[in-house]
């Protein structure tokens, strides 16, 4: 493994799963705050190989761990090939850690990319030799774990409230909906009509219209995708990539604006 992927680093093990702190009002509004982690299990291997290839093409650092071995090594992913059940990765950081693969051919994998944790667990299929370095090649893992910290407050916005959005994916054709919820970082949605998007999906095109005047034009990328279809009801979540400066504060003072007005409808003894 070349030393400039040794030396980049992993962020910390990250904390439990979410627990919310959560507030109503009489309008039907609600406040909540996610303090800890939003997880989801990924078994669908089309959107897993989205996310692993994210990692590869960033050359994301990959943490390895073995059954009852203490010490972390580090690798990084080749190739990722889903219809062939099995993920390919480059030579372990140490000799050490690599004669502990031949012997144990079970590792757990934890890497993030985007301030997006990823984990999964993969058995050892085969080693191969490449220009003198050690390729592993892995099983495809079942199911991986797709976990964001959040450190904003999402408030729902009520009934009263309707801020309209237009999302576009790369065919280019429209689809039309509103935020049901909002935060600085991103929003949940509910669609006029459903849409065939997938989980870690990026649409190219995001449009929000706050006010006559303040339009915030940006990325989406979909982290929630909830489908009712006995009341063919669609709602996505998502984090808004892209946005610069202006459209950032103009976000932020939405968010404020929304707050304040919660506040003033909470009862007193509500926090």
């Amino acid at each position: 493994m070349p030393q400039d992927k040794q030396s980049q680093a992993i962020e910390d093990e990250v904390s439990p799963r979410p627990e919310f702190a959560m507030y109503h009002d009489h309008s039907g509004t609600t406040i909540k705050k996610e303090t800890t982690l939003n997880g989801e299990t990924i078994t669908n291997p089309i959107e897993s190989a989205r996310l692993l290839n994210k990692v590869r093409d960033k050359h994301s650092l990959i943490q390895i761990s073995m059954p009852g071995v203490p010490e972390i090594f580090f690798s990084a992913i080749l190739s990722i090939n889903p219809d062939s059940e099995y993920i390919l990765l480059d030579e372990i950081n140490t000799k050490h850690g690599h004669e502990l693969l031949l012997i144990h051919k079970k590792m757990h994998v934890v890497t993030k990319i985007n301030g997006i944790e990823i984990r999964f667990s993969a058995n050892l299929i085969d080693i191969n030799n490449q220009h003198g370095s050690a390729v592993y090649k892995i099983a495809y893992p079942e199911s991986i774990q797709y976990l964001q910290k959040r450190q904003n407050y999402r408030i729902n916005i009520g009934l009263g409230i309707k801020i309209p959005i237009k999302l576009k994916r790369e065919d280019g054709i429209p689809v039309y909906g509103h935020m049901i919820n909002l935060s600085e970082t991103g929003a949940g949605i509910e669609l006029d009509s459903p849409c065939p998007v997938q989980k870690a999906e990026i649409l190219p095109y995001c449009e929000l219209r706050i006010h006559e005047d303040d339009i915030i034009k940006c990325q989406l990328e979909i982290r929630y995708i909830n489908d009712n279809n006995s009341k063919h009801i669609q709602r996505i979540g998502g984090q808004f990539i892209g946005l610069d400066g202006t459209q950032q504060r103009i976000l932020s003072k939405l968010v404020i604006e929304l707050q304040r007005d919660l506040m003033k409808r909470l009862p007193k003894d509500a926090f």
